[in-house]
């Protein structure tokens, strides 16, 4: 395991004070005077997680992002029990930093269990992706671009996601026929078999560049000092449990953008064509 991975580990493990109360470590290395919003959502995942029963497993969170956190300062998360059914459970969780509320987030657990099935419609080149070994880690990536489409502390920095870039105006390929940011993802290493801790690295991983889409057509990124942009919120929604151990195809492209604020979504494929989570986030988009 890399140390890079072994730090995001211990992200996503908060430490309980009380009874529904955790406590999870500060960002650090984020590019920006905010706190990566991946970091509330694997920890408040994570969090939310720690309360349900170990029969039942992440399908839905719904977070809406309220403050720029202080990096560096701890996160403390709260959760609210909403709901212990036969099959479901629901949670809200409030994450503070002092008496700042900075991040609110919904999710809902559910028990396994068997039904119906509907194909998955498969991106149209999916048997034509390069494989991940193929093409260039995130480092590699990053150290080759002149300028730097993101700021160094975070473009530079090792990640615990082994992110391998297919589409994206930073790579060779360029974006896809949807004008959007696609990749290979998985561990930086090997990680404990934990479906909890796999459910809580995805959600952090799936705001890692969701609303990035939206700025391509414009020539920008997060990093641009030409625009002010922010996350307001996140959505996501579990199909199928994942093996962040395995390679996964992250699917991404932007859906509209109008009035300041735009929305893109993004698909979690497995190797084996098998559509695991979906996800769409909302950014408020104002130039400067």
């Amino acid at each position: 395991m890399s140390k890079a991975l072994e730090d995001l580990v211990e992200i996503l493990r908060p430490t309980r004070l009380d009874v529904d109360l955790y406590r999870g470590k500060g960002s650090s290395g984020d590019g920006a005077d905010g706190t990566y919003g991946g970091h509330f959502l694997g920890q408040g995942t994570a969090t939310a997680l720690a309360t349900v029963d170990e029969d039942r497993f992440v399908h839905s969170i719904h977070a809406y992002f309220l403050r720029a956190g202080r990096p560096g300062e701890s996160i403390d998360y709260r959760v609210n029990r909403l709901r212990d059914g036969r099959s479901f459970s629901t949670r809200r969780v409030s994450a503070s930093q002092g008496d700042r509320v900075a991040f609110e987030m919904s999710a809902s657990f559910t028990t396994h269990t068997v039904g119906e099935t509907i194909a998955e419609k498969i991106p149209a080149d999916f048997d034509q992706l390069p494989e991940p070994e193929s093409l260039p880690t995130y480092l590699e990536l990053m150290t080759n671009q002149d300028p730097l489409p993101f700021s160094a502390e975070w473009a530079l920095r090792p990640h615990g996601i082994d992110v391998r870039v297919v589409n994206a105006p930073w790579s060779a390929n360029g974006m896809s026929a949807e004008q959007g940011i696609r990749m290979w993802i998985r561990a930086a290493g090997n990680v404990a078999d934990d479906p909890k801790l796999h459910a809580a690295m995805l959600a952090y991983q799936s705001d890692e560049s969701l609303s990035d889409n939206l700025l391509l057509p414009f020539g920008l990124t997060w990093g641009s000092p030409e625009i002010f942009f922010v996350s307001l919120d996140h959505a996501m929604w579990f199909h199928r449990p994942i093996d962040m151990n395995k390679w996964h195809f992250v699917d991404q492209r932007p859906l509209v953008a109008d009035r300041g604020r735009g929305v893109a979504c993004g698909h979690v494929w497995s190797k084996d064509r098998k559509l695991i989570a979906s996800f769409t986030q909302e950014a408020l988009m104002r130039f400067e």
